[in-house]
């Protein structure tokens, strides 16, 4: 790719990136999972406490790009 078309497809993609779209979802995945990470807690994540969110994270972003149904393999 040459620079013009890197900078138009970012362009395009920053621009599809509103909180509630599929490319918004990504954010917020990782931002959950990196919060336990920076602070050097990744076993929290499957605690008792945690362990419901750190799914729902997970299974909502693998939602919203269509992995989550019965005909994804």
């Amino acid at each position: 790719m040459i620079s013009m078309e890197i900078e138009k497809a970012i362009i395009e993609y920053m621009t599809q990136r509103l909180p509630n779209q599929r490319y918004s979802s990504f954010d917020y995945c990782y931002n959950y999972f990196y919060s336990f990470y920076k602070v050097n807690k990744i076993s929290e994540l499957a605690n008792e406490k945690n362990l419901q969110n750190s799914c729902l994270q997970l299974g909502f972003y693998l939602a919203s790009w269509g992995m989550f149904r019965p005909s994804s393999f």
